[in-house]
């Protein structure tokens, strides 16, 4: 038994070790000196500037004030007023930015409403996304919703993957992607309309497409094939969630109490690792590659991916804890807990537009919860002075 406690101890510390090794790499070095924000109402009033780039993480975070760099921030209500000098990377239930952006802008949620200019890109995944007249796009637009209409100007491409699109103003390139339902309403296409769909697109108010309009017809699924290969994703996962239960015992129950504790922080810090580690990978790839060590990079991804699928472990294991808690079963075994929390969120997940937002949202929470437990858990223990 002496010998099986030190192999799993072993275990413990290199996995941890890789984990928190990960984590570190995955967060720029201009993290340790960024101005850091958390708690239930994160506010940056209207006479602040903030001179470095900012992160926050909270219920309801405003941005009143000019930020003179990043902004990268999670929380239930989001909102951007002030004018942001470089990116804006943010994860949310209500988004609104109103403020100029000097960078691009890169955001997840439900709702996702902007109404000032944007001097980069904007990659928006949202239930519902409203870009309204006053924005206007400097680059391209890659939009990802249940319902997107886009009144600003687009300077270059769009590229689509939405439940309904309507477009109403100039897009300066091509548009490209897949839409159930697309409507040009005045818009003017500057180049090609390339999309696939079961309806054709409407145009109206005077829409045109200066170049060739091309519609491609999305594949008949099979429901059989489509069922067996929902059920193996819920199988793979849930074998790794057992490895994970039955080797790392207290670091999967310190995850869930970390993302049931602090909910905001988790989604907060799982965003920035979700979002940080594949540019971080990419770069130390490319440095690599001209004096050595480009493996580094390239071991990076698998274990992102490894991290990430570990994180939607989490929450499900959580998830299954509240179900049991609710329907008043007081004893069962965690890996029971484990499957029943996976069912749910397969189940959930399956919903079309809903479920990769319900899927996102299990893999950030849980990646956070599991980087803030896994930093607890490795630090030294305070011993005690002798009396």
């Amino acid at each position: 038994m002496a010998e099986i406690g030190s192999v799993r101890r072993r275990i413990y510390l290199l996995l941890g070790a890789l984990t928190i090794g990960g984590a570190l790499a995955a967060i720029p070095v201009a993290v340790l000196a960024a101005d850091l924000r958390r708690g239930s109402d994160v506010t940056v009033g209207s006479g602040e500037t903030v001179n470095d780039d900012l992160y926050a993480a909270g219920g309801t975070i405003t941005v009143n004030g000019n930020v003179n760099g990043n902004v990268i921030v999670a929380g239930g209500t989001v909102t951007i007023a002030g004018a942001v000098s470089r990116d804006v990377m943010v994860a949310g239930g209500n988004l609104t930015i109103s403020g100029h952006v000097g960078g691009s802008v890169r955001a997840a949620g439900g709702t996702f409403t902007i109404t000032g200019p944007v001097a980069g890109d904007i990659v928006i995944a949202g239930g519902t996304v409203d870009i309204g007249s006053g924005a206007t796009i400097g680059r391209d637009l890659v939009v990802a919703g249940g319902n997107a209409t886009v009144a600003g100007p687009i300077t270059r491409n769009v590229a689509m993957g939405s439940g309904t699109l309507t477009l109403r103003n100039h897009v300066g390139g091509n548009v490209t992607g897949r839409v159930d339902h697309l409507r040009l309403d005045g818009a003017q296409i500057g180049g090609n309309l390339d999309y696939t769909s079961d309806n054709q697109v409407e145009l109206a108010n005077g829409a045109r497409v200066n170049g060739t309009t091309t519609q491609h017809r999305p594949p008949t699924n099979n429901a059989t094939n489509g069922f067996f290969s929902w059920l193996r994703a819920l199988i793979g996962i849930l074998a790794l969630g057992l490895i994970f239960l039955f080797l790392l015992p207290r670091l999967s129950g310190r995850s869930i109490d970390t993302l049931r504790a602090e909910p905001w922080a988790s989604l907060g810090i799982g965003a920035a690792l979700v979002v940080a580690t594949p540019i971080v990978a990419l770069v130390v790839f490319l440095i690599g590659i001209l004096i050595g060590g480009w493996w580094i990079g390239a071991l990076m991804i698998p274990l992102w991916i490894l991290v990430c699928a570990l994180g939607y472990v989490v929450s499900a294991f959580l998830v299954g804890r509240l179900l049991f808690t609710q329907v008043g079963w007081g004893s069962y075994h965690d890996a029971i807990a484990l499957a029943a929390g996976l069912l749910v969120l397969a189940v959930v997940t399956a919903i079309p537009l809903l479920g990769w937002l319900v899927g996102l949202a299990a893999v950030l929470l849980g990646v956070g919860a599991l980087a803030v437990a896994t930093a607890h858990w490795t630090r030294p223990a305070r011993v005690a002075p002798a009396a």
